[in-house]
């Protein structure tokens, strides 16, 4: 069968990030012999016509729409993707081939989604081996209701199946993405060793799309990839996308050496948890080209760290931040404010203590983004903020009733003013998109935040 794969996803701030979302739903068709084209509409200006174009070339006998988000995340400025993508959905129902909507955007509000867009099936989670079983049924006229991770309507009645997670996972079809444009535009290739999220963030979706298992690549697996990367499109610094890069320390341990031991020149950055973080698996970070870190920290007063859900302490950022400046790994701690329990002392608390660590970025989110099955969604019901069962397709942010939004914002704007090292993209301090792009052009590689300056005043905890 021909199939075409959609990468909905235009969204080009802080950068452009490659769908390889859709190139390992790719893979796996492809192993079953179905030859597969993805679309990825991020640099298009004509959405509509590529489509047609990409339908006349490739006559698909199905058709897979991958939504990456459904809107840009940041509170006061929350864009959403929603009318784009109904209009895209528009054109799909007219040329009457079966379509699957997929991704992380769609698993979060399958129902809503698919009434949305008035659509008949979806993927939720992983849609690997659902793309498969869908495909394979849809070739042999069988019935596709007991497929498991499908949303769908039946007579007009929605249904979602168990969600199921394959225990292994590889290398995505990468030789199907326009590599080099994205590396020229976003300055690094974008990498993924493990799924799953063992951690309890009050806010956080990612144990509901992956489970709260954590499965691993096997190291050399991901080396591998990473050598073919350079070897075919000269891709020589990586973002590793996991939300935890460094649990389980064994994983990324195993990485570290498996590049040392294989010589491979290149850079690289990732996300990271300062829970369980060493000096020792740190350095061997480093010597493995890791050359920036991007901290989860979201919270700086013990109070709201316990709020957010958080695994560590005030105690345990002071270290990670240490050893990171000792051995030369520049640091970044992301920062949600306004989370429950925020008020005028936490906040302030928070200030003072990222003045102490003096981190070469902060970056913050003002307001908490609502998702569906998480706890957050539980407080704001709890506090009447919104209805149970209400939609959070359109968005909803969470702000503390105790601290509110004009303090939360003059406080989070007055501070971050005047501290070179504060990014704060809702209130446009140091995230200019044209900025950022001009830098891409001149060749700059890694992370813009490490062009940012530091204080005047530095002060360093312990």
């Amino acid at each position: 069968m021909n199939i075409l794969l959609i990468s909905a996803n235009r969204e080009k701030s802080p950068y452009p990030v490659g769908p390889i979302g859709a190139s390992y739903v790719a893979k796996a068709l492809l192993a079953d012999g179905h030859s597969v084209e993805i679309l990825d509409l991020c640099f298009t200006d004509a959405p509509d016509e590529a489509i047609n174009t990409a339908i006349a070339k490739t006559s698909p006998g199905l058709i897979g729409l991958s939504i990456r988000n459904v809107d840009n995340l940041t509170y006061p400025k929350s864009t959403s993707y929603l009318p784009y993508i109904a209009s895209l959905a528009v054109l799909l129902r007219k040329t009457g081939i079966p379509v699957v909507v997929g991704g992380s955007g769609f698993s979060l509000f399958p129902e809503g989604l698919l009434r949305r867009l008035k659509l008949d099936y979806g993927i939720t989670g992983e849609g690997e081996a659902a793309m498969r079983g869908f495909a394979a049924h849809l070739s042999k006229g069988a019935d596709i209701s007991g497929i498991p991770n499908l949303a769908y309507f039946k007579g007009g009645v929605f249904h979602q199946n168990p969600i199921r997670t394959e225990e292994a996972f590889s290398s995505p079809a990468r030789e199907l993405l326009d590599n080099q444009r994205y590396f020229l535009l976003g300055g690094m290739a974008n990498v993924q060793t493990k799924r799953g999220c063992p951690f309890t963030c009050v806010y956080c979706t990612y144990p509901y799309l992956d489970g709260n298992k954590i499965r691993c690549r096997k190291s050399t697996d991901v080396v591998d990839e990473l050598e073919a990367m350079l070897d075919k499109w000269k891709l020589d610094y990586v973002f590793f996308v996991d939300d935890i890069f460094n649990h389980p320390a064994k994983q990324a341990i195993g990485i570290c050496k498996e590049i040392i031991n294989r010589g491979l020149e290149l850079d690289w950055t990732c996300f990271a948890t300062p829970y369980g973080m060493t000096r020792e698996l740190l350095g061997l970070m480093k010597e493995a080209g890791c050359k920036a870190i991007e901290f989860g920290t979201d919270a700086a007063s013990e109070v709201m760290l316990k709020n957010m859900g958080k695994s560590f302490t005030k105690e345990d950022v002071m270290a990670v931040s240490r050893i990171s400046s000792e051995e030369g790994v520049q640091a970044a701690h992301y920062l949600i404010l306004g989370g429950p329990g925020e008020t005028e002392e936490t906040l302030k608390e928070a200030f003072d203590f990222m003045d102490a660590l003096v981190p070469r970025a902060v970056i913050v989110m003002a307001g908490v983004r609502i998702y569906p099955n998480t706890v957050l969604e539980k407080i704001s019901i709890e506090q009447g903020m919104i209805r149970k069962g209400e939609s959070l397709l359109d968005s909803r942010f969470y702000i503390s009733p105790l601290i509110g939004e004009d303090k939360l914002l003059t406080m989070i704007e007055r501070h971050a003013s005047e501290r070179p090292n504060w990014v704060v993209p809702a209130l446009d301090i140091r995230s200019s998109e044209e900025g950022m792009a001009f830098l891409r052009r001149t060749g700059y590689r890694g992370p813009l935040w490490d062009l940012l300056g530091q204080p005047s005043k530095q002060g360093r905890v312990g």
